[in-house]
């Protein structure tokens, strides 16, 4: 599956926008930093969209929904499935755009 992913971690909307991530858990990390599970990039905000706001488009500014494989089966962090490197979700932007790892965080933990 990949590394698993951390706050540390890099992802970003397909029109260069930075996902805020916020864990809603602390006590499992990975190189120092909370792991990141299920649940926990939706609703995540993005900051410095580059999608211009028209009357056809608007920038992306929220994680609205991760697509399936983004999760490992096998490694679960308080019961919900540890977000791995291959993530990657749905964003508010008109029209919606995608998000995407650039960087997991760390490399040592993978699933």
């Amino acid at each position: 599956m990949g590394p698993v992913l951390t706050t540390n971690a890099r992802v970003m909307c397909v029109h260069g926008g930075q996902v805020t991530l916020a864990p809603r858990q602390g006590a499992v990390t990975a190189a120092g930093a909370p792991v990141l599970r299920e649940t926990d990039l939706i609703g995540a905000p993005i900051v410095g969209c580059a999608q211009p706001p028209t009357v056809s488009s608007k920038p992306c500014t929220t994680v609205v929904a991760v697509l399936p494989g983004g999760s490992a089966p096998t490694v679960s962090v308080g019961g919900l499935p540890a977000h791995v490197a291959s993530l990657s979700g749905i964003t508010d932007g008109v029209p919606p755009g995608t998000v995407m790892v650039v960087s997991p965080g760390q490399t040592t933990v993978v699933a």
